[in-house]
């Protein structure tokens, strides 16, 4: 037998997330809902889920062989030093 649900009162980051998942996948906000409820209570397997953190972009800019330097610079730069223009 189905049911029928309705969420009263959603977190906004929730609505804001569950929304953004279901365009990524082509999905209506009902399909996204029953996916995740469904992986979430075991019923089915997770779905891989990514969320862009905007550096997706800058993947291929530089040549393969500086990764590991850009990378070590990164990992031990002082972020806490910013340029007041750069604010």
């Amino acid at each position: 037998m189905t049911r029928t649900l309705t969420i009263h009162d959603m977190d906004a980051l929730v609505s804001e997330r569950l929304r953004a998942y279901a365009e990524r996948g082509g999905k209506s906000l009902n399909q996204a809902v029953k996916e995740l409820l469904s992986a979430a209570l075991g019923v089915t397997a997770k779905p891989q889920m990514r969320f862009d953190n905007g550096l997706r972009r800058f993947r291929g800019a530089i040549p393969a062989k500086y990764g590991d330097a850009l990378l070590a610079y990164v990992e031990n730069a002082d972020f806490s030093k910013v340029e007041a223009e750069d604010m």
